[in-house]
């Protein structure tokens, strides 16, 4: 990470990190990220890069609308996927899966989807989405020195703790639980590469893991390119399209 990227207030929290509140850690993490001015400023962004599940490796855009809408497009098989939220319905495409017309996700799918919608992730201006989020205290996080924020999102009552670094103030790591098909299931998620775009910084490297044990599922996001405030994501990008009724037959 570039010595740049430490902020007056991240030097200040350094020295004293067990004496941090939860105030000061987040504005710490903001500066980092470039001024909350700054953050609020990004009105749409696109970014392009390859999932990767196992052997499997995925290119996709995801382009994202304020306040809460995000699409993420992505090629299996020669066949393109879409996943879209508009803040109020979510839906997808799944031709692999032999779903070629848009359905509604369920709900575990939803909060999935919506949680991604918030590109900035949960801590920026979280009392205004009524997100609740705690300082635990510090913990050593294999060998790193880190805030632990307790954090449950509006209309959820699942917990995740997020991890930040004591240096830069900035999320490593995530762990919770997920509601999968009616099961509850351990998740975590690596957070790294951060880098400047613009005026901001972003992270650019997500490694997420669901489930516990020897083998855990594990998918792994590696962003290649971001654009900031696009002019030509219009809204309907991220409406789910509408299905037309076979026509009728007459014998």
């Amino acid at each position: 990470m570039k010595q740049t990227l430490l902020t007056v207030s991240a030097l200040a929290l350094a020295g004293s990190a067990a004496a941090a509140d939860l105030d000061e850690v987040l504005s710490c993490n903001y500066e980092t990220m470039g001024g909350i001015e700054n953050i609020k400023a990004v009105e749409s962004a696109r970014m392009t890069g390859t999932m990767t599940m196992g052997p499997m490796q995925a290119p996709f855009t995801i382009e994202f609308k304020q306040p809460n809408s995000v699409r993420l497009e992505f090629e299996v098989q020669g066949m393109t996927a879409v996943q879209a939220y508009d803040g109020e319905t979510g839906w997808a495409i799944m031709p692999f899966m032999g779903k070629t017309t848009p359905e509604e996700m369920a709900d575990d799918q939803l909060k999935e989807i919506q949680e991604m919608a918030e590109w900035e992730g949960p801590l920026v201006d979280w009392q205004e989405k009524g997100h609740t989020v705690e300082l635990i205290g510090t913990e050593d996080v294999e060998g790193t020195e880190a805030y632990a924020l307790k954090v449950v999102r509006a209309g959820s009552e699942d917990e995740a703790t997020y991890y930040l670094d004591t240096e830069y103030c900035l999320p490593f790591l995530s762990k919770g639980t997920r509601d999968i098909q009616g099961n509850s299931l351990a998740y975590s998620q690596t957070i790294g590469d951060y880098k400047e775009v613009g005026e901001i910084v972003m992270a650019h490297s997500m490694i997420a893991s669901i489930g516990e044990g020897a083998a855990p599922m594990q998918q792994a996001i590696t962003i290649e390119t971001t654009e900031l405030n696009v002019s030509d994501i219009d809204a309907d990008r991220f409406a789910m399209p509408e299905v037309e009724e076979p026509a009728a037959t007459t014998e």
